[in-house]
């Protein structure tokens, strides 16, 4: 019911309106065909409101329950007239040629204003469809090319004859004969020839039965329109642009700068790449592996854009230029690379926050400072080395006078090179069509848990990132990147307070929880963000995979014995943002992860379930935010958070984590008010999900995963918030309720897994945190 409140407009207002006279208040499309499917008819409205004149679109500010439109444009039939050729445009641009759009007109009183609401009709008509598809290309060599790759055509029979995917299909066409030497190639070289003419219809049939089948085929092309489409090579004047080129020289710059003065130029070739610089800032040997040309070979515009895009990408440098320069008369192109550095070194800090409150258990705010410095240039090899300093506290319990719950520290140091780092696999990067990162880490931190535990943990890695695209010309462009950790080494040592050993003697099980382990895995984490064809919705997949001890736990080794974890961890994300309008959106989010620790596992204190830094947790600002962080599960289990003079005996637990979770999110999204130009926006949203345990030997029954008390375990939470957008960061503050709870505090039993049995401030949360919740 909030949902569609708030999306419903209570009233508009009007400021300064034209006095006496007529104004556009309201310009509608209605697409009058109920044979289109309802997508296409959501694009052509789309698509059709955007070729109205911006005098007359009357766009609306939304202000949640009313919307504002400011300076309203007098009515004026010359500006529909313009409005209509547009739109006439657009539509035969879509392959609607039997088209038919009208418009009404209806000036209404409202007090002193004269309001007029403009109707535009649309009969889209039957669309024109591609009959027969052919290419004539004078150039014997561009024919076989063309022929040869027919395959991967953008339009083919049968498809809608619009503007755009023909486009894209010459577009493609140019893009293959580069990648074949014809570097001057260009579309200005191509023409599509097309007509929706059947000629045997223009021929007179004196025979009766040809004249029936004449008519029975002007009916059937005109309920069924189609078009012959033919892209043609033009006359050309000069046939330069059919000259096959290969690659020549390539020199770079590596050091351009605005400082023009005549110091002394130092030239060196490596591998037949030219460098010539007047600095000692980077040596000349990390250039040939970064240019895609080889001397010698047939230019393809594929490895020049894959030079240009590869040294983009470094970072070292803030401009990149590379010119081609054809040699007269000859078949050969030099290649002359201008590189400007970036800054050297990059100095970043932040402050970030988040605040959960409970009316019973008090309040929880968390704060966090980071430090980075960057250097761009590491080594004089263009690496990059990322160094990061992280201090950080949780306040909480502050009406029992506890201050400090968690302080924590890392460092952590990330040395990046930007190639494949591993002796012989040249031919692996001159084939790999996107960008590889190589990627060391090391990692330190510390974690005070206030009476607790203190944790210390160490982590090294190796590993690589790749990352390429689908088709450039595709309609729904893919990007694609894969990582990969081998080794990843992780080493925890775990000091336990007197709470901590308290807690332990009263229930055993917790020991397995907190214990200090050694994890040697490999990671794979893949991720894939895609836009829809019709640019109305962005989705994004994640899958992460981790396995532990796989090898190392076949060496016999006392420490390797005791502190080896081997298990296995997979999780899961999507996440999509749907646009229902130019200023608000939907999100759905949906999350699954498993992790099952092996019973090859030696030591027999850690086979019940992963180690708690590796395993799920729930609540907090980004997750099910009607609960603080690390405060739901696992499964209907019914425990204490904190000590209370009223509690005698029973069993406390101060965090709570699983090897299983599952969690769904949904938000819609809205504009609320500017302040100084300061967008806030508002949100609406519910989350359903849990944490659990998997093995028996890890909790009860109650904790464990099971299909059949799905229902009964998983927590709904629902509620609003408002957003701050900086642009550049956002601040958020949500407020959310527990509408079903099935693992609450052991004081508020009684409410568990039944619907709103919360007093509200009682089963509320606030959460302020930075950025937007999930991916989006």
């Amino acid at each position: 019911m909030v949902f569609v409140f708030s999306s419903c407009t209570l009233f508009t207002v009007v400021r300064n309106e034209p006095q006496n006279k007529p104004y556009i208040f309201q310009t509608a499309i209605n697409i009058k065909d109920n044979d289109l499917k309802k997508d296409e008819k959501s694009r052509l409205e789309a698509g059709l409101y955007e070729q109205l004149d911006d005098s007359i679109a009357a766009r609306k500010l939304d202000k949640v329950f009313w919307e504002v439109l400011k300076n309203p444009q007098p009515l004026d039939t010359g500006l529909i007239s313009r409005s209509l050729e547009f739109m006439n445009n657009y539509m035969v641009a879509e392959g609607y040629f039997h088209d038919s759009i009208n418009f009404t007109t209806q000036v209404k009183n409202s007090g002193d204003q004269q309001r007029a609401f403009i109707d535009f009709n649309v009969w889209p008509g039957k669309p024109t469809r591609i009959d027969s598809l052919g290419y004539d290309l004078q150039d014997d060599s561009l024919q076989f090319l063309t022929n040869k790759n027919l395959k991967d055509a953008l339009i083919k029979k049968g498809d809608r004859f619009a503007q755009t995917p023909i486009s894209l299909e010459m577009d493609r066409l140019v893009e293959l004969y580069r990648n074949n030497g014809y570097l001057l190639f260009t579309r200005n070289n191509l023409y599509a020839l097309w007509d929706t003419l059947d000629l045997e219809l223009l021929q007179p049939a004196l025979d009766p039965l040809e004249q029936v089948t004449q008519i029975q085929k002007y009916q059937e092309r005109k309920e069924n329109p189609t078009a012959n489409l033919e892209i043609r090579q033009k006359q050309l004047t000069d046939s330069i642009s059919l000259q096959k080129y290969y690659v020549g020289n390539v020199t770079v710059y590596p050091d351009v700068r605005a400082d023009t003065s005549n110091r002394s130029e130092k030239i060196s070739t490596i591998r037949n790449v030219t460098v010539v610089q007047r600095s000692d800032k980077f040596k000349p040997k990390i250039f040939p592996q970064y240019v895609y040309l080889t001397r010698g070979e047939l230019y393809r515009q594929s490895r020049y854009m894959r030079t240009v895009n590869r040294f983009n990408n470094l970072g070292t440098w803030r401009l990149v230029d590379i010119q081609q320069i054809p040699r007269e008369r000859t078949d050969t192109v030099d290649f002359v690379m201008r590189l400007t550095p970036a800054p050297k070194y990059n100095f970043t800090t932040n402050l970030e926050g988040s605040f959960s409150q409970s009316v019973i258990s008090g309040n929880f705010v968390g704060l966090g400072l980071n430090v980075g410095l960057q250097n761009r240039n590491f080594l004089k090899g263009a690496n990059q080395l990322n160094t990061n300093i992280r201090e950080g506290v949780e306040l909480g319990g502050l009406n029992s006078g506890q201050f400090i719950q968690t302080r924590q520290i890392s460092l952590s140091n990330s040395l990046i090179f930007p190639r494949y780092v591993f002796p012989g696999m040249n031919n692996f990067r001159q084939s790999f069509r996107g960008n590889i990162q190589s990627v060391l880490s090391l990692n330190a931190a510390n974690t005070e848990r206030r009476l607790l535990f203190n944790l210390t943990s160490f982590n090294t890695s190796w590993g690589y990132e790749f990352g390429w695209r689908s088709r450039e010309y595709a309609l729904t462009n893919r990007t694609f990147n894969l990582g990969i950790k081998i080794p990843n080494i992780e080493y925890s040592y775990i000091k336990k307070r007197d709470s901590l050993l308290s807690l332990i003697s009263e229930n055993p099980s917790i020991q397995n929880l907190f214990s200090d382990g050694l994890i040697t895995s490999v990671i794979t984490n893949f991720s894939m963000p895609w836009n829809s064809a019709n640019r109305r919705s962005i989705n994004v997949l994640r899958m992460n995979l981790e396995a532990s001890g796989l090898l190392t736990g076949m060496v016999r080794n006392s420490f390797i014995d005791e502190q080896l974890y081997r298990f296995v961890k997979l999780d899961a994300e999507y996440a999509k943002l749907i646009k229902l309008s130019q200023k608000t959106g939907l999100v759905v989010r949906g999350f699954a992860g498993i992790g099952y620790e092996l019973d090859a596992t030696a030591n027999p204190l850690k086979r019940s379930q992963l180690p708690f830094f590796k395993q799920y947790y729930s609540g907090g600002p980004n997750s099910m935010r009607a609960w603080q962080l690390r405060r739901l599960g696992p499964g209907s289990t019914v425990k204490y958070y904190e000590n209370d003079a009223s509690i005698d005996g029973e069993f406390i637990v101060p965090d709570r984590f699983g090897d299983v979770q599952l969690e769904a999110n949904i938000e819609y999204r809205l504009p609320l008010f500017n302040i100084a130009g300061l967008p806030i926006n508002g949100a609406l949203f519910t989350d359903i999900g849990n944490i659990w345990y998997l093995k028996k030997e890890a909790g009860s029954a109650e904790e464990r995963f099971r299909l059949s008390r799905l229902g009964k375990d998983i927590a709904i939470g629902s509620g609003a918030g408002i957003r701050a957008d900086f642009s550049f960061f956002v601040i958020r503050l949500d407020y959310a309720y527990k509408v079903k709870d099935p693992s609450p505090d052991g004081r508020f039993a009684d409410y568990q897994n039944k619907f709103f049995a919360y007093p509200f401030f009682r089963g509320s949360q606030l959460q302020i945190g930075i950025g937007y919740p999930f991916i989006f």
